[in-house]
């Protein structure tokens, strides 16, 4: 016996499982976007809830792990369902009128954008990846074009959930900075810097409505959403950073009771940047000279790495990267055998994957 139809039809919002096995939807007249949103609605209704408790489809989820290599956590499906409520239509663009932010990266895979795309000529791994993106950052939000401001997670191990969520401005600096516990948080912190800025009292009070409904949302969804307390897990982070590096967020590797596990450079942020300055714009002679104190910083790595000290490895390889153009080879060599000892294996691919294709481009060509 054929079911009843849904009065909404393709535009019914519900996507409890009851609901989807008591009646049919229609498929007459569908826009493409409201089949991708149909399409999206049956793959998280035939899920079973994962280990983060998200209902989106086990499909979706091993997806992005396999694009991207790396899981991502509640609250990144979380937000995607928040962002659906405000859009049904078009999710990605939800926040982007009232606050100028665009969902990318792994949403573009929620919202079916390489559905149709020929696997291998999509490389997810440089998609919407910044030029100071390390491997430990992941971009998911899109933001202002001009300063090349992003928001994404920051974790310390692929293996493990984000420790973070930060933001960066990729035509400005290398320094990522820490914006909340969760993708909530740091949108919601953006808002305010948003709304305390506009003098507009239209847009101030636009922006205290979407402030309440992600909130609410926040909360329904068990989600943290608070901007100025950091969390135990937080707090347990920054005791366990060794080394800050250029872009301040720091890196974190295992020490035991014996110090073993990271060991400094042996020389300041300020004496390295000014190391790698002279490098870049000395004439051929003095330049030799500077390259050898650098490789001589190598050897030390070198014998740090014979002595389990991997830290001090991932240290000068991160500064390398986070310094720009010009020792790409060097980052990339530096980090790639970091992430291999310290078993962040999908890291080392990221990093030989970016260091070869590098660039600072407009958020149009980030668009794979």
């Amino acid at each position: 016996m054929s079911l009843p139809h849904c009065k909404d039809g393709l535009k019914c919002y519900r996507v409890n499982t009851e609901h989807v096995e008591t009646y049919t939807h229609d498929e007459a007249c569908a826009s493409s976007e409201q089949k991708k949103r149909q399409h999206f609605d049956a793959e998280c209704n035939r899920a079973k809830k994962s280990k983060t408790g998200c209902k989106t489809s086990t499909e979706l989820q091993d997806k992005i792990k396999k694009a991207f290599l790396v899981d991502m956590p509640d609250d990144f499906y979380k937000f995607w369902e928040f962002c659906v409520s405000l859009n049904s239509d078009q999710p990605c663009d939800a926040l982007q009128e009232t606050v100028g932010l665009r969902l990318v990266g792994p949403y573009d895979i929620l919202a079916g954008k390489f559905d149709k795309a020929d696997p291998d000529s999509v490389n997810y791994l440089l998609h919407w990846r910044y030029f100071y993106d390390p491997p430990e950052f992941l971009t998911v939000v899109g933001g202002d074009e001009k300063s090349g401001f992003h928001i994404g997670y920051f974790r310390d191990d692929p293996k493990e959930m984000p420790s973070f969520v930060a933001s960066n401005c990729a035509q400005e600096t290398c320094e990522i900075k820490r914006m909340g516990e969760t993708l909530f948080a740091a949108v919601r912190a953006h808002i305010q810097t948003k709304r305390i800025s506009t003098k507009d009292k239209r847009k101030h009070d636009q922006l205290m409505e979407l402030e309440k409904s992600l909130v609410a949302a926040a909360q329904s969804a068990c989600i943290a959403s608070d901007v100025k307390k950091p969390s135990a897990i937080a707090k347990d982070r920054y005791k366990r950073v060794v080394a800050k590096t250029f872009h301040k967020a720091g890196i974190v590797v295992s020490v035991d009771e014996k110090e073993v596990g990271y060991r400094p450079l042996g020389i300041t942020d300020g004496q390295l940047k000014t190391l790698l300055a002279d490098i870049r714009k000395c004439s051929n002679e003095k330049s030799v000279a500077k390259e050898d104190e650098l490789q001589e910083l190598i050897t030390y790595v070198q014998f740090a790495n014979d002595e389990c000290d991997y830290g001090m490895g991932l240290e000068l390889g991160m500064d390398l990267f986070c310094f720009g153009t010009g020792f790409e080879d060097k980052a990339a060599n530096l980090l790639s055998m970091a992430y291999s000892l310290l078993a962040r294996d999908e890291f080392a691919t990221i990093a030989e994957v970016h260091s070869k294709n590098r660039s600072r481009p407009s958020l149009s060509q980030l668009e794979v």
